[in-house]
């Protein structure tokens, strides 16, 4: 009987860890963004249109204004624009608007703009 209770509570105990852990877990590909496409070549007045998916909203921002402009900071999709003649590289990058990371991370106090940290995806745009 001693060794059933013991059997027993091993049991319970590891279904409880197996529990604990998978709680709140969601699969990497369900948390994913993606920007297609990924790469793209321009050159100066030439356009690429850029979608996110994996989240329902998403941030837009450029590592370098001075080489091309966005058609809009906030959506799904946005149209780079190249404003600037030769070579350089331009990354853009969408981040997860409001998504909800649980526990395990973090967000900006403003609701209505918080982004996830790590919930992004970058774009190399390359100038030619």
């Amino acid at each position: 009987m001693k060794r059933f209770r013991l059997l027993s509570a091993a049991l319970c105990a590891c279904a409880a860890a197996a529990l604990a852990l998978s709680a709140g877990c969601e699969s990497a590909e369900a948390n994913d963004v993606v920007i297609t496409p990924g790469h793209a070549e321009v050159s100066k007045g030439g356009m690429v249109g850029l979608t996110a998916v994996g989240w329902d909203n998403f941030r837009w921002s450029l590592s370098d204004t001075h080489l091309g402009t966005l058609s809009a900071t906030v959506g799904r999709s946005v149209v780079y624009t190249a404003t600037a003649a030769g070579e350089g590289v331009q990354y853009v990058t969408a981040t997860a608007i409001g998504a909800n990371v649980g526990s395990g991370g973090s967000t900006s106090s403003n609701s209505t703009s918080s982004a996830a940290v790590g919930f992004s995806a970058t774009a190399t745009i390359t100038h030619k």
